[in-house]
């Protein structure tokens, strides 16, 4: 590797450094994890490299700028922080980007924001679906961990991540022919139970390798919860239908009306002929909370309520509906009572308001519709008059989680009682292996492993205990997010390819052996930093006005706009290629 002088010809500049402290005091972390850019500065003067190359301090620097800015003397600080990380050692160099690492897929996020900084919306879909077939529904219903770790976040804000991938998903032309077309035919047979977001991920990743797949779903629709869970004014059913009949397309055998258990088992599918299986059946059954009280007229239970909705046939609004809980189906919950007409909805939950499980968007939305919070307050037990609700009795809670992060709610002596017409248990989702002690889908042979409610699967293989089958989504990792269910199903593909004598990769994009590095260089000197940039603030994605999105179910998050979005993955810092430019120097 190149000495740190050779690679920062400047270095004799910092001889000219007269510790002012500009560069410390423009820095938006300094102070975080000790970081100091006038310290870093003055380690180098003293000789100090390796040391401070070794150290996690330049892996702290953002990129952003503002210290170059403020130098009296223009010091080039930037060149001599990646200097630095070349110079550290070759196991301090990160994998990947903190966005990608943080992705429960993987997607290659630095990547289609460049994709889409150039205007190319069809090569930045195929980026994500290289790992994600649903650009368009994760672009609006993804929980974006990636966001929470992005390095412009301590800059100012992180990017909009989420909201750059729906505005591509809707601007794309959207025939991606060579993304979906399949491989060579394998003469393989593999049968996938379940047309819900990790059903139709392995679907689509086994048919690019070649593989026969036949999808078999319980509805009378595909989509699983992004269907049935999800309400219209989050993700609209064209956009379903769009992304996943895109999928269908690929040529896969779809039989809808077939439930596992009742219709077929697992042994029939072997004596048809399928060389694998995957179990991808959900959590489409609502968690039971038993309290006085639940029998009564007119309570209902979460997940049945917004499946109720979403099959058209939606109950009967009653003027004051109490939702009891605080992940994001109680707050869908609470949303579609009042689009079906409730004139008060209230929400009480065990949790504080920093606590919640709900996405803190979703329940910003929720106050700005009127939705009443009760924060700290479990139901004791639903009243009623002659059969029917008339109140809910509510105690105060202390904590929700004991001194080891159990599930373990502690209340005090307090209680109160709520007037309302209509109770809505909102409290979690089950699948129906929930209800099976050792085995589920039961028969004479193959009938499969069961624990704590969940079918029991190798974590990394996804691998049930039969030979054969596999398992992934609500049913076996337990209920999660859309993205972590994409994620299964992919792992999944992945064991089954291998299974079948694949080799397990999907890395459908071509790659350049030798040219890697020079195209790395060359996009490091197309991301240049520009006046400004480190003072750009987060673009905000646009609403619907309250007083639009009672009814019907409009989509409430618009686009960005052209302007918008453009501005807003210009704020990327590129950590990706941070990381690629060290690789290819030092090598």
């Amino acid at each position: 590797m190149p000495s740190f002088s050779e690679r920062f010809n400047d270095v004799k500049m910092l001889r000219y450094c007269e510790q002012c402290g500009r560069c410390s005091s423009a820095c938006p972390i300094t102070g975080v994890n000790e970081f100091n850019i006038r310290r870093m500065i003055h380690y180098v003067e003293l000789d100090r490299i390796r040391e401070i190359a070794s150290s996690d301090m330049p892996w702290y620097c953002a990129v952003c700028g503002r210290c170059e800015d403020a130098c009296p003397n223009g010091i080039k600080i930037i060149d001599m922080t990646r200097a630095l990380r070349e110079f550290s050692l070759a196991e301090r160099i990160p994998g990947s980007a903190p966005c990608v690492a943080a992705c429960p897929a993987g997607i290659d996020v630095p990547g289609y924001l460049r994709c889409i900084a150039q205007g190319k919306m069809d090569e930045a879909c195929e980026r994500i679906m290289e790992k994600a077939p649903f650009p368009g529904i994760l672009g609006r219903v993804c929980t974006h961990p990636c966001e929470t770790v992005c390095k412009r976040g301590e800059i100012n804000a992180p990017i909009a991540i989420c909201a750059g991938k729906r505005y591509a998903a809707d601007k794309a032309r959207g025939d991606f022919a060579k993304i979906l077309s399949p491989g060579a035919d394998t003469d393989k047979k593999v049968a996938i139970i379940g047309a819900g977001p990790a059903g139709l991920t392995a679907a689509f990743f086994l048919r690019k390798k070649g593989h026969r797949v036949t999808l078999f779903e319980a509805r009378k629709k595909t989509g699983g919860m992004l269907r049935y869970g999800i309400p219209r004014y989050r993700l609209p059913e064209t956009v379903i239908d769009q992304e996943i009949n895109r999928i269908l397309r690929m040529g896969i055998d779809l039989r809808m009306g077939r439930k596992l258990g009742t219709d077929f088992q697992v042994e029939d599918l072997k004596r048809e002929g399928f060389d694998a299986i995957f179990l991808g059946v959900g959590a489409q059954l609502s968690k039971r909370l038993r309290i006085e009280g639940i029998d009564l007229e007119n309570v209902a239970w979460g997940v049945d309520f917004l499946v109720s909705v979403s099959e058209g046939n939606p109950p009967i609004a009653a003027k004051r509906t109490l939702v009891v809980g605080g992940g994001n189906v109680a707050i869908d919950v609470a949303l579609t009572a009042l689009r079906l007409g409730a004139e008060k909805v209230t929400l009480a939950c065990l949790e504080s308001k920093e606590e919640m499980p709900a996405n803190p968007r979703e329940v910003e939305m929720a106050l700005e519709e009127g939705v009443e919070m009760l924060y700290s307050w479990g139901p004791a037990r639903i009243t009623g008059n002659d059969g029917r609700v008339s109140g809910v009795e509510l105690v105060r809670c202390l904590s929700v989680f004991d001194e080891q992060g159990n599930f373990c709610p502690s209340f005090d002596e307090t209680q109160k009682t709520v007037e309302t017409d209509q109770v809505i248990l909102a409290v979690g989702q089950a699948s129906e292996t929930a209800f099976c002690k050792d085995f589920c889908f039961l028969e004479e042979e193959g009938s499969i492993p069961v624990q704590n409610g969940l079918i029991s699967i190798d974590a990394e293989t996804q691998a049930t205990a039969i030979p054969g089958v596999f398992a992934g989504g609500d049913a076996a990792n337990g209920p999660g997010t859309v993205i972590e269910a994409v994620a299964a199903g992919r792992r999944a593909a992945v064991s089954i390819d291998r299974y079948l004598g694949g080799d397990g990769r999907f890395d459908f994009r071509s790659q350049t052996p030798g040219k890697d590095c020079l195209d790395i260089e060359n996009r490091i000197d197309a991301v240049k930093r520009v006046p400004g940039f480190a003072d750009r603030r987060r673009e905000e994605t646009r609403r619907l006005a309250v007083s639009e999105r009672r009814a019907p179910f409009d989509e409430v998050d618009l686009c960005m706009d052209d302007d918008q979005v453009l501005q807003e993955v210009s704020r990327c810092l590129q950590c990706d290629l941070e990381a690629a430019l060290i690789k290819c120097r030092g090598s």
